[in-house]
């Protein structure tokens, strides 16, 4: 469990330090997705360093980082208009050619990422560990399939 929550906050940190890197020349749609997507991210690694321990874990934060994300979440799928490939995009045709498993991962990310929140309504540490893997697995799971590889 541990080694897996390092792994997503790691890939949570890099996520949002490529997306800065990478919204150079980035316009229209392309623009706002990547915002949209660093929203998240930056939520995800605040969260993450509550779950392994390198921030005081505040429920009420966790909670209302979660509800970002499901917010943010819900609006994914209007922002990868077919063909939106403009450069400096990170994603991949393959959204398109699976749109179905595409769209279902982000109705996923809202699910989980709602019930990240109620975990940390409970107050329960434990139980936002485990939903907060369970979250950053669906991120990971669109990240393999429909993301640009990074070197």
């Amino acid at each position: 469990m541990k080694k897996t929550l390092t792994i997503l906050s790691m890939a949570a940190f890099v996520s949002a330090a490529s997306l800065t890197w990478a919204h150079g020349g980035a316009t229209g749609i392309v623009k706002e997705r990547m915002e949209l997507m660093m929203v998240i991210g930056k939520n995800m690694k605040g969260i993450a360093a509550m779950v392994k321990g390198e921030a005081a874990f505040d429920a009420k934060t966790v909670e209302k980082s979660a509800m970002v994300i499901s917010d943010h979440a819900m609006k994914i799928n209007g922002m990868f208009p077919k063909g939106s490939l403009d450069k400096p995009t990170e994603a991949l045709p393959a959204i398109w050619e699976d749109w179905e498993r595409f769209s279902k991962l982000s109705d996923n990310l809202v699910s989980e990422a709602k019930t990240l929140a109620e975990a940390a309504a409970s107050g329960e540490k434990r139980a936002v560990m485990v939903q907060f893997a369970k979250t950053g697995k669906v991120c990971s799971a669109c990240h393999t399939d429909f993301r640009v590889k990074k070197n």
